[in-house]
């Protein structure tokens, strides 16, 4: 385990420290040209364009293409009149939220992933209940929120089936603890809640 943990810290600071020790070299030899003509003959060919086409174009949709034009899209509604259980609808798919007090816990939140249409499901659950900001004075943004929806599709997309994260990683939790953390930071907050429980 330990030993998984080395090498994907050790993959994730390569690809960080990597990222700004690209060098450019510059050849600034002299180079001559010379302008030869040559002479060519060149038959025109003139196509018309058909203009009794029947055929019907279709259209095809990204998998990943925004399905909602607002929070309302979603359907979001209280299953048991209680305001903790939540289901919406996403592309055909009901989806259970729970709330908590100061946390949104979306089950197989990791199959929704067109990043328009999550700020508009994180904009619908604020509407219901806000979360609060770390500073625990303010309330959460929904961007703030659809960013740290997407840090856990993007840890949920990048762990082997093997990991005990990827477990982990399918649901997000929107709380104020983990209030503009990125992928990097969820790391380190893993590998130091690993290294107390050992």
């Amino acid at each position: 385990m330990k030993k998984q943990l080395a090498l994907l810290s050790a993959a994730v600071m390569s690809v960080l420290s990597g990222c700004n020790k690209v060098t450019f070299t510059e050849n600034t030899a002299a180079v001559t040209t010379e302008a030869v003509t040559v002479p060519t003959t060149e038959e025109a060919i003139t196509t018309a364009a058909p203009t009794d086409v029947t055929e019907s174009i279709t259209e095809y949709t990204a998998y990943d293409a925004s399905l909602l034009s607002s929070p309302d899209d979603i359907g979001l509604h209280d299953t048991d009149g209680n305001g903790v259980d939540y289901i919406f609808s996403y592309g055909g798919e009901e989806f259970y939220a729970l709330y908590e007090p100061d946390n949104w816990h979306i089950t197989d939140s990791y199959k929704i992933e067109d990043e328009d249409d999550i700020l508009l499901i994180c904009q619908a659950l604020i509407s219901v209940h806000p979360i609060h900001s770390a500073d625990m004075q303010s309330y959460r943004a929904a961007e703030g929120m659809a960013f740290e929806w997407h840090q856990h599709n993007l840890a949920y997309n990048h762990l082997p089936d093997s990991s005990e994260w990827k477990s982990n990683a399918k649901d997000v939790d929107l709380d104020s603890k983990d209030e503009g953390k990125g992928l990097f930071n969820f790391l380190m907050d893993r590998l130091d809640s690993n290294e107390q429980t050992e």
